[in-house]
């Protein structure tokens, strides 16, 4: 794990490396009391300048990229893998997982209770709104809402 000296990480939030991978934070990002960055065998990465606020999950599975200066709300959560569909013979959890990863690109708000899905990359200055389900890619300055999330504007 990779914390920049200038990095603040609350004690009360959740920092784990487990099945491997890695966690790196840049500089001048905040990590808000009880979320959680874990990577279940993949990797983390924050760039420069983030806000992790408090109840987010962030897992590293197949890889989570974010890039500098990207709010991140309370209550969001990004998880870069998905279950396989079970069969009458094969129990959903034991079905396997895909891991494709998420890249959130440069200057990218993502409002309070965001989930953000496996495959997905959130362009750079995109906006999206609370609430949304991120099951496709954003484009770079769009503003994205709604269940699933869709492009209510372009800047």
């Amino acid at each position: 794990m990779t914390v920049h000296p200038t990095a603040w990480v609350s004690r009360r939030s959740v920092i784990r490396v487990n099945g491997g991978g890695s966690i790196a934070i840049g500089k001048d990002c905040e990590i808000h009391p009880f979320s959680m960055l874990m990577t279940h065998g993949g990797h983390i990465r924050l760039g420069d300048n983030c806000s992790v606020n408090p109840f987010t999950i962030i897992y590293g599975c197949g890889g989570a990229y974010i890039g500098n200066n990207v709010r991140i709300a309370a209550h969001v959560v990004i998880i870069p893998e998905n279950h396989n569909p079970g069969t009458d013979a094969t129990a959903l959890h034991l079905s396997g997982t895909t891991r494709k990863g998420i890249r959130i690109e440069d200057n990218v708000w993502i409002g309070a209770g965001v989930k953000i899905l496996d495959g997905v990359s959130i362009g750079r200055n995109a906006v999206i709104g609370a609430g949304s389900v991120v099951s496709r890619s954003i484009p770079a300055n769009a503003t994205a809402v709604g269940v699933p999330a869709r492009v209510l504007k372009k800047r």
